[in-house]
């Protein structure tokens, strides 16, 4: 995908401006993702009188196009080559007659003509819009935060600076303890750098583990020579007279030495677009369960879309937002402009996550609820296994007989099970003696199912993130 890209650009761009049809704009793992199950749909889709499907445009304003943001850490560490990261094949798209304008940014929306206006000077006509313009890396304004050598961990750009770092053996400082935080450290450390973790909270991974995991998970960091700092809060980022990073000090008055500094505080939905538009926008873009916006003929998918107050940084919910709108509009022609049978419309809905995760090759689980407030903790009950020896560590947390969280340190197979049992709300009363040992141990003839749960109790719900990061982190 990654060779002849100009090429792509070039030879697409008259169709693209003569017919736009379904215009998408973001080539993410949402929008790519989108484009091609759209395209495979419409072909095995039967049209009375065989009308065709209208044509998809695909815009992306990175050059690179549909690659997947999880893999920038193996990328980083060196483990993976960039070109390993696509998503599709130059040919997949071409196949489907998918048109791609790479490298090229939408500049403005006029939803009343139905038309969109690209950086190029070129204006696309639209019979439907899709806007998957993702998240980007959120980034705290503490002095100086805008000094040479501050960087996020976020896009392609962001890899092949942060690399140079390493190469040279430079010290750097990251700031967030979560996934992406934790991800970049230890990548960068295994490419020669000198790396530590600045984290506002107690322990790491605070928002997924208890304590216990953690400081198993922070002891192995540190054989890997990544330092940790804890409750640890920014006061700002020091600098020399050339205005390049020397450091970070912190409100406790300690200032740390770095080369350079790395924020991975959580992302932020990409609303710019929508909201100067018109659509309606609070902390992401409004959609329905069918993915509608506020403006006929707009939907929006992915990292950008809000749903009942929620915002979304997994692939599970992202994959199945792509689906649901597939399912709306698989169906439109060219004439009539038809939706298709609403019937045929799958609507998202949202269900409890649980998360594994690959920290460098360690493995955790987690899922449910696993912290709680002092007047929470007097009605949990806890039972914990854990094998020091080989650093295995589960704790499963219990409230009235129901399994309403669970973490998991090194030994994560059990995760999909203890999912499947916080999700249907199951009395675990009959198993409970050997519900820490797994699933092979429990009769589930004994356990009963709340009516009113969702029907995914058999349904593997273990995620990857999208994000990497939580999609407001705490500020550090």
């Amino acid at each position: 995908m990654s060779s002849d890209r100009s090429k792509l650009t070039i030879q697409t761009m008259s169709y693209a401006y003569s017919t736009a049809g379904i215009v998408i704009i973001g080539a993410g793992m949402a929008g790519s993702r989108f484009a091609i199950e759209l395209a495979r749909a419409q072909q095995q889709s039967k049209s009375p009188n065989n009308q065709r499907p209208l044509p998809i445009t695909l815009i992306s304003k990175e050059p690179e196009v549909g690659y997947n943001r999880i893999m920038l850490s193996p990328v980083l560490a060196g483990d993976s080559a960039f070109e390993d990261t696509y998503l599709y094949q130059q040919s997949d798209y071409e196949q489907l007659g998918i048109v791609v304008l790479a490298g090229i940014a939408v500049t403005a929306v006029d939803t009343k003509q139905q038309s969109i206006k690209l950086d190029n000077g070129q204006t696309l006509v639209y019979a439907k819009l899709v806007i998957a313009t993702g998240s980007s890396a959120r980034v705290i304004p503490f002095p100086n935060y805008d000094a040479t050598g501050v960087h996020v961990f976020r896009e392609v750009a962001d890899v092949n600076a942060l690399i140079e770092y390493a190469r040279q053996g430079k010290k750097g400082l990251v700031i967030g303890g979560g996934v992406l935080g934790l991800e970049a450290a230890c990548a960068l450390a295994s490419q020669g750098a000198d790396m530590t973790v600045i984290h506002v909270d107690s322990y790491v991974l605070n928002r997924q583990l208890d304590l216990p995991a953690a400081q198993l998970l922070q002891a192995e960091l540190a054989l890997r020579g990544v330092g940790v700092k804890v409750s640890a809060i920014t006061d700002y980022i020091a600098v020399n007279d050339q205005y390049e990073v020397k450091g970070l000090s912190l409100k406790d008055g300690r200032t740390l030495p770095a080369d350079f500094i790395v924020m991975a505080v959580g992302v932020m939905p990409n609303i710019a677009l929508a909201r100067d538009c018109g659509l309606e926008v609070n902390r992401g873009i409004i959609v329905d369960d069918c993915m509608h916006t506020s403006c006929p003929h707009v939907y929006a998918v992915g990292e950008c879309v809000e749903l009942d107050g929620e915002l979304f940084g997994m692939v599970a919910p992202v994959n199945q937002q792509v689906d649901t709108l597939v399912s709306v509009l698989k169906d439109t022609r060219l004439s009539g402009d038809s939706l298709g049978s609403k019937e045929n419309w799958q609507p998202f809905r949202s269900t409890p996550l649980s998360l594994k995760l690959k920290v460098s090759g360690i493995s955790t689980f987690s899922a449910g609820q696993v912290d709680f407030d002092d007047e929470e903790a007097a009605a949990i009950e806890t039972i914990t296994y854990q094998q020091t020896s080989i650093n295995h560590y589960h704790c499963l947390y219990l409230r009235n007989n129901k399994l309403i969280g669970a973490v998991l340190y090194g030994e994560v197979n059990e995760g999909s099970f203890y999912s499947q049992l916080i999700n249907s709300n199951s009395d675990i009363a009959p198993i409970k003696a050997d519900l820490i040992f797994g699933e092979a141990y429990c009769d589930l003839e004994k356990v009963t199912t709340d009516s009113e749960a969702n029907g995914d109790m058999y349904n593997d719900s273990d995620l990857d993130l999208l994000s990497a990061a939580d999609i407001v982190g705490a500020a550090s």
